[in-house]
């Protein structure tokens, strides 16, 4: 009696020399099913996005053997199938498709090769325990990578569930499975930044650090390195745009990234042919006097940078944000807590404060509800709910009733 076959499954190539062509050949992932192999084209970096591939064929495999006409039992769908088709059909059109595709691969790690019955309370904690135990895959390293955190891996049981319902809306199950929580935090404190933070933190993305009690100049190659953070800081706090979108800001008019009219004096938080998120909403913003007047500045010098670059054959800058003539890729953590640091503020700040900042400095200066949720991209609800207490006027009515002792009626 054979072995039992194995099913559908990665596994990485070694790099060699072609024996026909003699060309070298990279190091690739292959999904080996029996006597088939075949390519998904990703390196040893990306991981991921085999394994995503390995879902998807796994997916049309079983699709094509599936009866049709009845609900399926949730105990007969693997999850790598479940994952796989919503990372086809619905990953691609979130907010952030690169953040859900890095969840859904967490998810895989610990779900792939289980069904949809495994899912179940026990499961679920143990899910978050495995989680929590792991660090953050964005460091690049991993000895001094914080820890994915019970939130982080909520949101993963989330995208699960949603993965589950996209699923069930097309194969429908004999009952969907029920999911377990780990509690949320309390409510964040929403922290902002103070003036003279955000100008401390300026001081040191222009090249200064505060090691004790005065300020004193940094290497030449430090201020370089953090040019574009000046930007990224004045763009933050008086745009209010979430972190993500900065680094796609273009100086001209683009279908698919935000971009700028400093004509007009607005920020296309989205690109033309992008659609709005309601979870995630990037509203037009007209800009501020004092930072327009920044990126008029900025526009010159890039104009000029422009000029320079194409006597020398390069490609020309588009971006508002840039490091060394390059478009930055991705968000930006590590520049923006070295100027944290050098600051001499809290390592817990990050970019997002930022938006914090914007939002609590509109509600100091008692700007009108509705007008201040257009700007930040928020609904009035959250912006009365989580950043109310700051405006002036706050329960202004109960503190004059109380003390006048009750004597007003």
């Amino acid at each position: 009696m054979g072995r039992p076959r194995k099913g559908a499954r990665l596994y990485l190539r070694a790099g060699r020399i072609d024996k026909r062509t003699g060309r070298a050949l990279a190091a690739v992932y292959f999904i080996r099913d029996g006597d088939k192999n075949i390519s998904t084209g990703c390196g040893p970096d990306r991981l991921e996005e085999a394994e995503v591939a390995l879902a998807e064929y796994v997916t049309a495999k079983r699709a094509a053997a599936r009866p049709k006409g009845r609900a399926q039992d949730p105990e007969e769908v693997l999850i790598d199938e479940v994952v796989a088709l919503y990372a086809l059909d619905k990953a691609p059109r979130a907010a952030d498709p690169k953040a859900v595709a890095a969840r859904l691969g967490a998810i895989l790690d610990f779900w792939s090769g289980k069904t949809l019955g495994d899912i179940r309370r026990s499961s679920c904690q143990a899910y978050v325990a495995y989680r929590t135990n792991q660090p953050i895959k964005s460091f690049k390293d991993s000895t001094k990578a914080r820890k994915v955190t019970e939130a982080g891996a909520r949101r993963e049981l989330e995208d699960l569930s949603a993965a589950t319902s996209w699923w069930a809306a097309e194969h429908p199950l004999t009952r969907k499975p029920v999911f377990t929580y780990p509690e949320k935090a309390g409510e964040s404190p929403r922290d902002s930044l103070s003036r003279t933070q955000v100008a401390a933190l300026l001081l040191a993305a222009r090249g200064w650090r505060r090691p004790a009690k005065r300020w004193v100049r940094t290497a030449a190659s430090t201020r370089s390195n953090r040019a574009h953070l000046t930007r990224f800081v004045l763009l933050g706090v008086y745009s209010g745009s979430r972190p993500g979108v900065l680094p796609k800001l273009q100086w001209e008019p683009s279908d698919d990234s935000a971009w700028v009219d400093l004509d007009k004096g607005w920020i296309y938080r989205r690109g033309r042919l992008e659609r709005d998120h309601p979870t995630k909403r990037r509203p037009v913003m007209r800009i501020p006097k004092r930072l327009l007047g920044h990126m008029r500045r900025w526009r010159r010098q890039d104009d000029a940078l422009n000029l320079q670059r194409a006597k020398a054959g390069l490609a020309p800058i588009t971006t508002v944000l840039h490091h060394g003539g390059r478009a930055i890729r991705g968000r930006i953590r590590k520049g923006y807590a070295g100027i944290v640091a050098d600051a001499g503020l809290a390592a817990e700040i990050t970019p997002h404060w930022h938006r914090h900042t914007a939002a609590t400095w509109l509600m100091e200066d008692n700007v009108p509800l509705r007008r201040a949720a257009q700007y930040l991209g928020m609904t009035e609800k959250t912006l009365e709910r989580v950043y109310g207490h700051h405006r002036p006027t706050h329960q202004s009515d109960v503190s004059r009733a109380l003390g006048q002792g009750g004597r007003g009626r």
